[in-house]
């Protein structure tokens, strides 16, 4: 018989010193990272190799808490939105493949979580850099008008925007959406249309989100308490603060007060969308007193309202902002009041009775 072979004995020597490196730094990158991201990205990075038992340990894991499945479903949000950044960019923080060396199989214990490990670190922490990067502005810019000045803008993506008088707003043009924030004022957008990236206006209490379309938003929750939307072409979609949700389309409109609850949806009048742009005011049976505030957004109309019951008087029609003489020469026509000169301001008063109302505007010393 054939003397036998003698087998070398086996040994599990731990660890390498490399093993120990790798734990090293591991392990003093968990220590910098919040506990329950590090387990979601643990959890993620292991999502396409568990068995029956792990799957349900994943379950048990994010049943256990509400803050994890929240983790987990922003991790897979920052992961999509990574997967979304281009090659060349993505290659900066692509990690080239290790050298496979031989392992014997008692040291394998050692690095079977490595990988997982390898993988958690690299989402959170190249992960987290692309989504920095991703998450850049590619345009910012401030907009502002003055009492009585109007402005209109081309931005990069092919939208326009027109301000009305007294309008303050940002643009911020991010890669994977456009948003407006509107401080007070009033603009008309044009939206230029583009996939997966929304046009947002953000304008006190209210959101309006839109793909492609043209409507106005006009913020004047300092003078009269209120917001509106105006759609003139298209689809818009405006959420208030309260969760209340409305899609408008062409010809609709909608309020907000401060609180950020929403009116019923109104019809809008032929032309009425923001009709500033031609140099005119439009008005549909609104009080005299809201008339004058409205025209003195644009410049100094020199017209007083003293008396609660004139400014209770309700007044319609299409005005020139250029010209407010006309207008101030149309009220003793369309209401029963009179133009009286009281020091450096025309007083509209109460006429006397029905019969004084002149067809002209009468200017009377104030004695």
């Amino acid at each position: 018989m054939a003397p036998m072979t003698a087998r070398p004995p086996r040994h599990d020597f731990g660890p390498s010193a490399q093993d120990e490196a790798d734990l090293r730094d591991h392990s003093a990158f968990a220590a910098t990272q919040d506990p329950l991201a590090l387990a979601a990205a643990h959890w993620f990075s292991r999502r396409g190799d568990l068995d029956a038992q792990q799957q349900a340990e994943f379950a048990a894991w994010l049943a256990a808490d509400a803050r994890h499945a929240q983790a987990y479903a922003q991790l897979e949000d920052t992961h999509r939105a990574v997967r979304r950044i281009p090659a060349h960019v993505a290659a900066r923080w692509t990690v080239p493949p290790a050298s496979p060396a031989p392992v014997s199989a008692p040291r394998r214990h050692w690095l079977r979580a490595l990988p997982y490990a390898a993988a958690a670190m690299l989402l959170l922490g190249v992960g987290a850099g692309g989504y920095q990067w991703w998450q850049q502005p590619t345009f910012s810019q401030s907009y502002a008008t003055a009492r009585g000045q109007r402005l209109a803008v081309s931005l990069p993506d092919g939208s326009k925007v027109q301000l009305d008088t007294a309008t303050q707003l940002h643009v911020t043009v991010y890669r994977q959406r456009r948003e407006v924030r509107l401080a007070h004022g009033e603009a008309l957008f044009q939206v230029q249309a583009k996939q997966g990236q929304p046009f947002n206006v953000l304008s006190g209490p209210v959101t309006v989100t839109v793909v492609g379309t043209q409507f106005a938003v006009r913020n004047t929750l300092a003078q009269d308490g209120q917001l509106r939307v105006a759609v003139q072409h298209g689809h818009v979609r405006v959420a208030g603060a309260r969760q209340d949700q409305v899609d408008l389309t062409a010809g609709q409109g909608v309020t907000a007060d401060a609180s950020g609850r929403l009116s019923a949806i109104a019809s809008l009048a032929p032309g009425s969308v923001a009709p500033w742009r031609d140099g005119r005011i439009t008005f549909d049976n609104v009080p005299l007193g809201a008339a004058l505030a409205e025209f003195e957004r644009y410049g100094d109309t020199g017209l007083l309202v003293r008396d609660p019951a004139v400014a209770r008087l309700r007044i319609g029609g299409s005005f020139s902002l250029t010209q407010l003489d006309r207008f101030a020469a149309a009220l003793p026509q369309l209401l029963p009041v009179q133009i009286v000169h009281s020091g450096s301001a025309n007083e509209i008063r109460m006429a006397a009775t029905m019969s004084a109302q002149a067809p002209a505007m009468h200017l009377q010393q104030n004695k």
